[in-house]
């Protein structure tokens, strides 16, 4: 997800960010897309494979910011690995299994999506000094993860819309985020809004 603005580092890297916004705000889109459309086999399997390869490209980005010595980097991996390659193999076994006519449940996923998203809830405190659509694009993928795993892992099938409509407010903020560092890049700027500690505190204070 993030969540650094300026553009370069101290080996001279242009940073991969806006490029991770984008591809972060794909997989958002793509899975509300498939959760509200009825789609078929063939375009479930393009799906899986187009998780896959922007998997691949989340990861290539994710290893850069690290080697910048970004430690958001650490939170595009698990991204990455969560939304692409984790969610492309199982969008791809699952059209394996309908087409033998083998059952599939995607259990493990949701206990991966379980465990992401309470584990990325942790990392919330500590983008408090980002702007507050940024907190937010990072709170609704949390839910997104959580309410697609118990839906699965419960058997409550409205978890899941739930869940594709925070991953598509996720992927709306993302895209903001990520045409706004490249505004950046080129000496210009967006609105980007009150921090998320600003917000919070004067909630708290009300």
């Amino acid at each position: 997800m993030n969540m650094k603005t300026n553009s370069s580092s101290r080996t001279g890297l242009i940073s991969p960010d806006p490029l991770l916004q984008f591809i972060f705000a794909m997989f958002g889109l793509l899975t509300w897309l498939g959760t509200m459309v009825k789609m078929t086999p063939d375009a479930k399997l393009v799906m899986g494979i187009l998780q896959l390869a922007l998997g691949t490209g989340a990861f290539v980005g994710s290893v850069l910011n690290l080697i910048k010595g970004d430690p958001h980097g650490n939170i595009n991996l698990i991204l990455s690995v969560i939304l692409g390659f984790a969610g492309g193999v199982t969008q791809i076994c699952a059209v394996a299994a309908s087409a033998m006519k083998v059952h599939f449940h995607p259990w493990i996923m949701s206990v991966i999506l379980l465990v992401g998203g309470l584990y990325m809830a942790c990392f919330l405190p500590l983008l408090n000094k980002k702007p507050f659509y940024m907190w937010c694009s990072h709170l609704f993928v949390v839910l997104g993860f959580l309410c697609n795993s118990l839906s699965d892992l419960l058997f409550v099938p409205f978890l899941k819309v739930i869940g594709a409509w925070c991953l598509f407010v996720f992927a709306l903020t993302g895209l903001y985020g990520g045409v706004s560092m490249m505004y950046m890049e080129a000496g210009e700027s967006l609105p980007q809004g009150p921090t998320a500690s600003d917000v919070l505190h004067h909630r708290s204070v009300k």
